[in-house]
């Protein structure tokens, strides 16, 4: 997987995109993207610069995954 691979998965009506990106020191890190589904003026939330640290992309895709999931939860918490 290279640096600029995106992957997406659907978590609670919501799809999140994951970015593996390359950081200091060979490690990677993560950039996300959270978009409601069905909605043409959806919210659109991104987020990058998390200073990971991981050792290789699918290292930081799955963390990455984890910390979308959690806003997920928190924005549709009531």
């Amino acid at each position: 997987m290279s640096d600029t691979t995106a992957r997406s998965a659907q978590y609670r009506g919501f799809t999140i995109s994951v970015t593996p990106q390359k950081d200091n020191d060979d490690l990677w890190d993560f950039s996300y993207r959270l978009q409601r589904d069905g909605q043409s003026d959806a919210l659109e939330v991104s987020r990058r610069r998390t200073l990971g640290g991981h050792t290789d992309p699918e290292a930081a895709y799955v963390a990455g995954f984890e910390v979308a999931k959690i806003e997920v939860d928190n924005l549709l918490r009531p």
